[in-house]
């Protein structure tokens, strides 16, 4: 029986940059849950999983092998070199190219363009079904919603799907689809232990804007699974196939104060034993939530700080005031829960006192980890509708965490860059200390005479030339003299 369809997930951890040190994949939910879909319906369904491959050419070999009825490839920003290479190839065997995820729903003209046949916008499991049997049954498939496709010249978008209410319904991925041992034996090869991911939820009903989540693909409402659902879920994860730390991917896992409180009680009734960390808001915290979330095995939590300016914060309308931000994030440490905070810079309107601002606040929690990313306009957000995005049309972060700035900005990538350098050693130079030292307040004197002279409005100047002077300066001066003070003291 030849295969109906082949999904294809285009992440290749050797091509990774940011998992040369020590590897931490997860699987693919978002392409299980579509293949768990097909497979209910009766379709024969194969993953591509091309996460430990060696090259795009082994992937290619498969799909030459496999010869399916329908190819269907997820997609993220940072996986389109490889998606178009699929797409390229597959259209050369006359296989129909399906494409879905969170850049597709975003920019479906752009994979059309790359010579998709169909693309999904928003959920995908009930449109899936639909279009495959479409497909297969070469009929057009113009009453199946929550697609676009081009015929001929014209660009044909079918009428928005609504989203899926009950989600329990849909329960766990099919993990049986994936060679799963290999994740959890990668994980403990490189850490010790093994960690899985599992949502519990759909969608934001906050409206931040530079995120994709009102637009797509599981939009501005707020649906979850029961507490029992998901903890089935878990306890196939964890007493099954032997992972003992889990990572929860909801948007704001702590939304519904009440669910996270049945479920870490189911947790704890069950007897399950594992660590596990998740994203919220400061604001959808309090104390004795956080006291039972560390006793079901909360070991860290994730939470978007952004800034530490409320005029920033405004801006990107997060909807939060900085002191609340504070209070949840310190109220988290004190409860024995680690944090790692989520750092935007260069959002439309940012200033050098801005940054300062963010910096000074950053030093007051002491996060335990933290990352810094540059405003990233995503089609279809308000971020994006605000800015002049630079002239080059593919211009393209290829890269995670590679911080290109995309749009014209006031605020040069030479100084968010400079930024993001100086506050990761001003932070570790707090951290061995525990206190301001003479060290730091040298460095952090100097380097914001740095920052605020590259922070001057950009257009006037050769931005690159004085990034380069600057760096040098940084590195022949700056750290000689904080060495020197180090030792002395």
């Amino acid at each position: 029986m030849s295969l109906d369809c082949l999904l294809i997930y285009p992440y290749f951890i050797k091509h990774d940059p940011t998992q040369r040190e020590k590897r931490g994949p997860f699987q693919p939910l978002g392409i299980l849950y579509i293949g768990k879909s097909l497979k209910n319906a009766s379709y024969k369904v194969k993953v591509l999983d091309c996460t430990f491959l060696s090259s795009v050419e082994d992937a290619k070999e498969e799909i030459k092998s496999e010869m399916p009825k329908i190819i269907g490839i997820t997609s993220k920003i940072t996986y389109t070199r490889f998606v178009k290479e699929f797409i390229s190839f597959s259209k050369k065997l006359n296989i129909p190219i399906v494409c879905g995820g969170p850049d597709v729903s975003l920019r479906p003209e752009k994979y059309l363009e790359f010579g998709a046949d169909y693309v999904v916008i928003g959920e995908g499991e009930e449109t899936i079904k639909e279009l495959t049997k479409c497909i297969i049954k070469e009929e057009e498939p113009l009453d199946v919603k929550g697609i676009a496709y081009k015929k001929g010249n014209k660009l044909i978008r079918t009428q928005n799907r609504q989203f899926i209410r009950n989600i329990d319904g849909i329960g766990a991925p099919d993990r049986t689809l994936i060679d799963v041992e290999r994740y959890r034996e990668t994980w403990l090869e490189d850490y010790g232990f093994a960690m899985a991911s599992i949502i519990t939820s759909r969608g934001c009903p906050y409206a931040c804007n530079y995120c994709s989540n009102p637009v797509a693909p599981f939009g501005r409402r707020y649906t979850y699974r029961s507490a029992k659902n998901v903890a089935d879920e878990l306890e196939e994860l964890t007493v099954k196939l032997g992972f003992d730390r889990i990572w929860f991917t909801d948007d704001v896992f702590t939304i519904n104060r009440q669910r996270t409180i049945e479920l870490c009680n189911e947790i704890l009734d069950r007897g399950l034993k594992f660590k596990w960390s998740c994203l919220t808001r400061a604001d959808r915290v309090d104390e004795e939530m956080l006291k039972l979330m560390k006793e079901s095995g909360c070991e860290q939590i994730f939470y978007g700080l952004e800034s530490g300016s409320q005029e920033m914060l405004d801006a990107m309308n997060r909807n939060m005031k900085v002191q609340t931000m504070k209070k949840g994030l310190l109220m988290t440490k004190k409860a024995g829960i680690r944090i790692h905070t989520f750092v935007m810079v260069g959002y439309p309107g940012e200033r050098f006192e801005y940054l300062l601002k963010t910096l000074n606040l950053m030093k007051e929690i002491m996060p335990d980890e933290f990352s810094f990313t540059i405003a990233y306009p995503l089609p279809g957000t308000k971020l994006y509708n605000l800015v002049d995005m630079v002239d080059d049309p593919d211009a393209e972060w290829e890269e995670p965490n590679e911080n290109k700035l995309l749009f014209k900005s006031d605020m040069p990538q030479s100084a968010l860059r400079f930024f993001i350098r100086k506050t990761k050693i001003e932070i570790s130079m707090r951290r061995l200390f525990k206190r301001e030292t003479i060290p730091e307040k040298i460095f952090n004197r100097t380097t914001n005479l740095i920052l605020k002279y590259l922070s001057i409005p950009s257009g006037k100047y050769n931005w690159k030339s004085r990034c380069m002077i600057i760096d040098a300066y940084l590195n022949d001066i700056i750290r000689k003299n904080v060495k020197k003070t180090l030792n002395a003291s």
